[in-house]
């Protein structure tokens, strides 16, 4: 079956040539016999059609974008753990509890982290006078509390306790004021993030393509590595004793089109995946119009997007930059 594709050939200022979402309508109503130049009309039949056209135009986006030609965008992350004031030796390990208390003490510590399970009280002293008292109840699993310490050098004590059976982990009294209890950064040997908390349109990582530029000392480098682990399909876990800003290519969800897109909005897309957007639409609004039209055009799409799998997935270099990496 011979493919029979729409192309208007227009180029952005990078020399790429782009379709307008107006464009792409106006090829969809082409198709379909329900305009006779290159203008919408406004009679009822049309303006229904037209109504109709970012839900389908959506779906083709969708199919287009998570398996036939994949948008791929990068984002980058400053991994820049803060130094924890307390020894590995004592932070890392799981101190378990029957009962009892454990205390941790640091002068100058303005701030604090640690992942606790049980039932059990926070103190925190500031020169051996109370300053706030934090209930830690977490019955299923290890919770993460932290929080900021008014101080200036004087020392802090942090005491933990509990009646009953407890445990806590990766303990840190950091030096470095924040500025909210919620920006304290988490503490452990790896650190996680949350890649949809970063970026919204992330679909799944590009074949592990991973790039690292070092703190400026050992690794000044910029070299593509694998240091990092994989956890699940959204989470990305670097080792805490290798800081630097790490790259990251990902296949992106394509933009969403909506009633309100302006005729204007050129989709980032590469044009051999825009001018098959038409193919779809029209074989979704014509069914009960002309059947057979319609199946043909699906063939062709279909057809189409087959040929797309397999080739150069870059439809944009759109970059996405986390500052503090928390």
């Amino acid at each position: 079956m011979q493919i029979c594709l729409f192309l208007i050939k227009r180029t952005n200022k990078k020399g790429i040539i782009t379709m307008t979402w107006e464009e792409i309508k106006i090829a969809t109503l082409q198709k379909m016999f329900a305009t006779d130049g290159n203008a919408i009309g406004n009679d009822s039949a049309t303006l229904n059609y037209v109504a109709a056209m970012p839900h389908v135009a959506n779906e083709a986006l969708q199919l287009l974008a998570t398996s036939g030609k994949f948008i791929l965008k990068k984002f980058e992350i400053a991994h820049t753990p803060i130094d924890n004031l307390l020894s590995e030796s004592i932070s890392y390990p799981v101190h378990k509890l029957v009962s009892g208390s454990e205390e941790f003490t640091y002068s100058g510590a303005k701030s604090y982290y640690l992942e606790f399970y049980g039932k059990g009280t926070l103190k925190i002293y500031v020169d051996s006078v109370l300053a706030e008292t934090i209930t830690l109840t977490s019955p299923t699993k290890f919770t993460a509390y932290k929080g900021l310490i008014s101080n200036t050098d004087k020392e802090v004590k942090l005491e933990i306790s509990c009646f009953f059976p407890c445990a806590f982990k990766n303990i840190a009294m950091y030096g470095a004021t924040f500025e909210t209890a919620t920006d304290v950064q988490s503490f452990g040997e790896k650190i996680k993030y949350d890649v949809k908390s970063i970026v919204e349109d992330f679909y799944m990582f590009d074949n592990q393509e991973v790039y690292f530029e070092g703190d400026g000392l050992s690794d000044s480098r910029y070299l593509k590595m694998s240091d990092f682990l994989q956890e699940g399909m959204n989470t990305i876990v670097i080792s805490r004793n290798r800081p630097g800003a790490y790259t990251f290519y990902y296949k992106a969800y394509p933009p969403q089109i909506t009633q309100l897109t302006l005729d204007a909005y050129e989709l980032p897309l590469d044009s051999e995946v825009a001018v098959l957007l038409p193919l779809y639409m029209a074989s979704a609004l014509y069914r009960d119009d002309d059947a057979g039209a319609a199946i043909g055009y699906r063939n062709e799409f279909e057809i189409a997007r087959e040929l797309l799998t397999g080739n150069n997935p870059a439809t944009s270099s759109e970059k996405f930059v986390s500052e503090s990496g928390w």
